[in-house]
């Protein structure tokens, strides 16, 4: 039986079949006319992952989606990424992911459902952050997933989920400030997919053609302004996950993960554990931003040693002794298979 660890992000997509090797991808869908000339023998008007975002940097007059904003779901997007997925790693019986904590149950049906119709595979729903804590082995503890559009909060002891949030402030108010400056000082826009490389890649820079000229920025043109937000920034989030962490016991919270995307980030680590000195160390997985991932793989793979579960011909799944809930409760038998995390 095949299993599948997805974790579509409002940014990124990453996936597994095996925990290990992880396909990274923007989760990007763009819909556009069809082009006059086709130098790959095909013609399409749909595009995915790195065709879609070279796309969107450079053609105007094409529509642009992402599978989540502002927390929510759209589900066509959503479902062409997932589709994708399975054109580049094949099918599997079932499928472990996570949504925004703060989903609704409607939400939630509809994307299981629409899942299950258009892959013709068994679904395990989780709340995002979740992912992180089974691919480090913990059954309890905090975890702060820095997302592109959102961040979510969770909270789970002997993995049973307490308490969580979803806020709608992630990398994307880092990027939306930066930007203005981008085109303040070169008169230019650029991707979100661009704005990462530039803070991660000290020798990366994004170009364009303006007035009959190359106009470039670079890592360092952008940086002092960069340390400048991001201190307000981190002290939103900062402030909004001890609100959450209010009145609970002292043994849940010893152990506080910061993950995603966003946590990557040049300085977020240091400003982090500024914050919350005064309450617990801050760890982050090796990779923060393929954990989840891995560990909706794990949790996939545990479900699938744990139920009498029966494949039909059409790939359909026929039987499942247990529940999500309660391959959830058994997540800690993955403890120490993980990748460990590092305290910087």
């Amino acid at each position: 039986m095949t299993v599948l660890g997805l974790d579509i992000g409002t940014n990124y997509t990453k996936a597994t079949k095996d925990g290990k090797d992880v396909i990274l991808f923007p989760s990007l869908v763009v819909y556009g006319e069809e082009k006059d000339w086709s130098l790959k023998g095909e013609t399409r008007d749909v595009y995915i992952g790195e065709e879609a975002a070279a796309i969107a940097a450079n053609m105007e007059n094409v529509e642009v989606l992402r599978p989540l904003h502002e927390g929510r779901l759209i589900h066509q997007s959503y479902i062409e990424i997932a589709k994708y997925v399975f054109s580049k790693l094949g099918r599997a019986d079932i499928i472990a992911t996570g949504l925004p904590v703060k989903s609704s149950r409607k939400e939630r049906d509809e994307v299981a459902t629409a899942l299950k119709r258009n892959l013709a595979s068994d679904v395990l729903l989780f709340p995002q952050p979740v992912g992180t804590l089974a691919h480090l082995g913990y059954d309890t503890g905090v975890c702060v997933d820095i997302g592109f559009g959102t961040t979510d909060l969770v909270v789970i002891a002997s993995m049973e989920y307490l308490k969580g949030d979803t806020m709608l402030v992630g990398v994307d108010k880092i990027y939306e400030n930066l930007e203005i400056s981008v085109r303040n000082k070169a008169g230019m826009s650029i991707t979100p997919e661009e704005m990462a490389k530039l803070l991660l890649d000290k020798d990366y820079q994004v170009g364009r053609i303006r007035g009959g000229k190359k106009v470039v920025i670079t890592h360092s043109e952008i940086m002092e302004e960069y340390s400048e937000i991001i201190t307000g920034w981190a002290d939103r989030i900062a402030n909004r996950v001890k609100m959450l962490l209010e009145g609970l016991s002292t043994s849940l919270v010893d152990k506080i993960v910061l993950t995603g995307g966003g946590s990557a980030l040049p300085g977020v680590y240091e400003e982090f554990s500024r914050q919350f000195e005064d309450i617990g160390n801050i760890e982050v997985p090796d990779d923060p931003l393929t954990a989840n991932a891995r560990g909706y793989y794990a949790l996939a793979k545990l479900f699938a040693e744990s139920s009498d579960v029966e494949v039909s011909e059409e790939g359909e799944v026929e039987e499942a002794a247990e529940t999500a809930d309660e391959v959830v409760k058994k997540a800690e038998k993955v403890k120490g298979e993980g990748k460990k995390s590092r305290k910087k």
